[in-house]
C-alpha cells in the first residue's frame, strides 16, 4: 500500500503540468465578403487546436460538419502569435482530407475582403472525390516552436480589407448547386474564444481523488 501511495503522490505532483492543457475552438458562423453564405445552419465549419498539455506540439482539426453536400472548402487561413515566426513551424498531415498545398509566412496571405494571415491551407477544387466537403475532417500536427500552445493561434489577422479582422477565415465554394460560381468567405465572429481545459486536466482531477483514496486506506490499515 505504501508503494501505491508514493505512486499516487508522484501523479499528484504532475497535475500542475497537466493543467496547462488547453483546447481552442473556432466556430465559423458569419459570411463576411458580402457574397453567399453556406446553406446549412451555422457554425458551418469548426477549427480546434489542442496542445494536450505538451508545449511545443499542437493538434489542429478542421471540420466541415455544417456544410451541405454540394459545398466544399478550398482555402483555410490561420494566424499565429506575432512574436513567433510562422516559417519556423513544422506542419505535418495526420489524417482526413490532405491539403493540396500549405504555405507559411508572416502576414502573407489575404482572405477576400479581410486581413492577412500567417498560415494558408489550400484544398482541391477539382474532382469531388478529392474535395474537402461535407462531414469531413483534416487533421495536422504542428511543432517547431518549443513554447507553442493552442492559445498561440488565438490572434487576429492584420487589417488589410474592409471586413474583419478575424481569428481565422475559410473560402466555401459550391454554395448553390445550380450556380457553381457562388461562394463565400466565412469566419468566427465575436470576442476571442476562451481556451478550455484539456482532457489531461480532467485526468488530473481523477488522480487527486485516487491519491485521497489511497491515503484513507493506508490510514485505516495503520
Amino acid at each position: 500500500m505504501f508503494k501505491r501511495l508514493i505512486i499516487a503522490l508522484v501523479l499528484v505532483l504532475m497535475i500542475p503540468l497537466m493543467a496547462q492543457a488547453t483546447v481552442l475552438t473556432f466556430n465559423f458562423n458569419i459570411e463576411f465578403s458580402d457574397a453567399t453564405p453556406p446553406a446549412g445552419s451555422p457554425p458551418w465549419l469548426t477549427a480546434t487546436f489542442d496542445d494536450g498539455g505538451l508545449p511545443g506540439q499542437v493538434a489542429l482539426t478542421m471540420s466541415t460538419s455544417g456544410l451541405i453536400s454540394s459545398e466544399f472548402v478550398t482555402e483555410w487561413d490561420f494566424n499565429l502569435d506575432p512574436s513567433f515566426d510562422p516559417t519556423s513551424l513544422t506542419i505535418t498531415y495526420l489524417s482526413g482530407v490532405e491539403a493540396q498545398s500549405l504555405r507559411q509566412g508572416l502576414d502573407a496571405y489575404q482572405a477576400d475582403g479581410d486581413g492577412k494571415y500567417d498560415i494558408e491551407f489550400s484544398f482541391f477544387s477539382g474532382p469531388p472525390s478529392k474535395r474537402f466537403n461535407k462531414d469531413l475532417t483534416s487533421v495536422y500536427d504542428i511543432t517547431g516552436i518549443s513554447s507553442l500552445t493552442a492559445n498561440s493561434f488565438n490572434f487576429l489577422s492584420k487589417s488589410a480589407g474592409g471586413h474583419g479582422p478575424f481569428y481565422s477565415a475559410a473560402h466555401v465554394q459550391g454554395i448553390d448547386p445550380a450556380d457553381a460560381s457562388k461562394s463565400g468567405w466565412v469566419a468566427p465572429s465575436g470576442t476571442p474564444p476562451i481556451p478550455e481545459p484539456g482532457t489531461l486536466l480532467l485526468l488530473g482531477a481523477g488522480l487527486v481523488g485516487l491519491a485521497g483514496y489511497a491515503r484513507i486506506r493506508f490510514g485505516r490499515r495503520k
